[in-house]
């Protein structure tokens, strides 16, 4: 048997965590979890009354789920699942490609959401690196905010907000024209949810690790919304940690991963270990395991209820990020992602099935997709042939995946050796010169900064070159060079992909450009794991579900490549509202 996510028979609420991680939820273990029965009366008091007022839009982005994962993937899935009924019920395109090189979370987030390449949006990485060196913080870091816990005011720990962004949000417009609507977002991470929520929302809410909560910010609101609290909170977390990730159909699993449950360049990260089952002892780790998914699912529930209950327009967004961790520490050919693909996709059927309850089937619209797409773990490369390559049959691959042998750049040793060589270059007495690297930047030290224009152009020098011969970076690019207009979205040359990913104002100072099959270290677990970040397509695309009953016909397939701005373009549309501005280049899919 696959695993199972139910739906309690009568609350509609997360009873057991997928294939067989069974926790109690915050209605078992929390008194002040919502009661099941209330929120089962107020969605029955909406259906009473006919559908709920419309337009309400549900977005899901799987986090890390490539387009060619999805082709390759989504029909090995069994046609009761999530993605099959999407993709029965609405349009599939095949590929919807970024126009950006900086393909990461924070930057795929903010296209989506606002039609905007990063160039434009200024959501340019998912993290920088403080002036005074140190670890890298999140891009959205906001030291006026802070951070909002279930049960608690506003605490001293500063949080995140959208000052960063320079563009208005889908959200942003939804709140500007109906101000009664509701915006929810729920991820795993700050910038998963804030960049869906807009400046407005209901509510934004994500998981702090360090606090083992969900939280939100003050720049969104001054407390805790009350319909998530039980289901948010640190007792509905450990609660998930309870149980330890075990396989769901190992059959199945070991039919269709292309690895062993064992393989070298897999991560043991955080007590997870690299075999089922996986204990789980810390919410970092939790994030990495379909329980991620579980609190997620169990939030929406309860999200999707309050905008029922609400008779209002609503924009929902669900961002699950596990997809992304366990793709990252385990690669995506792994035991791990399969398994994690299979739970993700029951869960997603029964979310669905959830709002067919609340809304009618008929009374809501969905969009699926993710912000960016995946690499192969470099050890497989040391086979023959990789996975991917096999795949291929010795055809050059659509997705340009490569079949050399790929690399994995750890970010400290990068940075030790390059310090090493501009002392040579420069003169060691004025380092050091790197304060550290935030892929895809490298920022320079304020001393290095400062450096007198000819000492500067040295160092720039020196860096290029060192980087270029001794890491096999493809390119790299002064980030003071950048122009202030890039080339139109129909150029997908790598160097326009890298134009649209930074500015002449920062942050960061050199942006490298990988070679194809490189990434850098996702810092999660050093010398093991995967990542992305690159402006090749296994990157680069990624799929597009929209089902909207009388909107868009079901059984659709496009094969055609569609631009990011289609997905804003068509939210837009679903949602009666005008498209954020740079949106409306892009393509409505409602249309025939």
């Amino acid at each position: 048997m696959r695993g199972t996510l139910m739906w309690g028979a009568a609350t509609g609420l997360v009873t057991t965590i997928l294939l067989g991680l069974a926790a109690p939820t915050a209605a078992t273990s929390d008194s002040h979890a919502p009661d099941p029965h209330a929120l089962d009366a107020r969605a029955s008091d909406v259906r009473a009354n006919g559908p709920a007022v419309r337009p309400v839009l549900v977005v899901i982005v799987v986090d890390q789920l490539a387009a060619w994962m999805a082709e390759e993937r989504w029909p090995a899935l069994p046609s009761d699942g999530g993605f099959a009924r999407l993709r029965r019920e609405g349009l599939y395109a095949r590929e919807m490609r970024f126009a950006h090189a900086a393909t990461d979370t924070a930057p795929g987030h903010g296209a989506l959401f606002t039609g905007a390449v990063p160039h434009e949006s200024g959501i340019l990485a998912n993290e920088v690196v403080p002036p005074s060196g140190g670890d890298p913080v999140s891009f959205l870091a906001d030291p006026t905010t802070r951070i909002v816990v279930a049960g608690t005011g506003p605490g001293a720990k500063a949080s995140s907000s959208l000052a960063a962004l320079r563009v208005e949000t889908l959200a942003d417009i939804l709140i500007a024209t109906r101000p009664s609507a509701r915006v929810i977002s729920l991820s795993l991470k700050d910038r998963g949810a804030l960049l869906a929520a807009g400046r407005h929302a209901t509510a934004a809410i994500w998981l702090d690790p360090a606090l083992g909560a969900f939280v939100t910010s003050t720049a969104i609101a001054p407390g805790f919304p009350a319909w998530a609290a039980g289901l948010g909170d640190a007792a509905a977390v450990r609660a998930a940690m309870a149980q330890e990730w075990t396989v769901g159909d190992r059959a199945w699993v070991a039919a269709h991963a292309e690895t062993a449950d064992d393989t070298n360049g897999e991560s043991a990260y955080l007590g997870l270990g690299r075999t089922f089952p996986h204990p789980v002892g810390s919410a970092k780790a939790l994030r990495a395991t379909p329980a991620g998914d579980a609190l997620l699912f169990a939030l929406a529930d309860a999200a999707a209820t309050e905008i029922a209950a609400s008779g209002q327009a609503g924009l929902l967004s669900v961002s699950l990020s596990a997809h992304d961790y366990i793709v990252h520490l385990f690669g995506p050919h792994s035991w791990e992602a399969w398994d994690e693909l299979a739970k993700l996709d029951h869960g997603l059927a029964v979310f669905l099935a959830r709002l067919d309850r609340l809304f009618g089937p008929e009374g809501y619209a969905v969009m699926l997709t993710s912000d960016h797409g995946s690499n192969a773990l470099p050890e497989l490369s040391r086979t023959a042939p990789g996975p991917w390559c096999s795949k291929a049959g010795g055809q050059a691959d659509h997705w340009q995946r490569s079949c050399g042998p790929r690399r994995r750049l750890i970010a400290d040793e990068v940075v030790q050796a390059l310090e090493e060589e501009l002392g040579k270059a420069v003169g060691r007495e004025r380092g050091p010169f790197v304060a550290g690297i935030a892929d895809p930047m490298l920022f320079l030290t304020a001393s290095a900064r400062s450096l007198p224009p000819a000492e500067r152009e040295v160092l720039v020098r020196a860096a290029t070159r060192f980087l270029r011969s001794h890491f096999g970076l493809r390119a790299v690019i002064d980030v003071r060079t950048a122009p202030a207009t890039c080339p139109p979205l129909a150029d997908e040359s790598w160097r326009a992909l890298v134009c649209r990913s930074m500015r002449s104002d920062g942050p960061g100072d050199l942006y490298m450009v990988v070679p194809p099959g490189t990434f850098f270290d996702p810092r999660l677990a050093a010398g093991s794991g995967t990542s992305h970040g690159s402006p090749y397509l296994y990157d680069r695309a990624v799929p597009l579900l929209i089902r909207a009953p009388g909107r868009v016909r079901a059984g659709l397939i496009r094969t055609r490549p569609v631009q990011f701005t289609a997905f804003a373009r068509t939210a837009a549309a679903l949602l009666d509202i005008r498209p954020p501005a740079p949106a409306a280049r892009g393509e409505d899919l409602t249309r025939p």
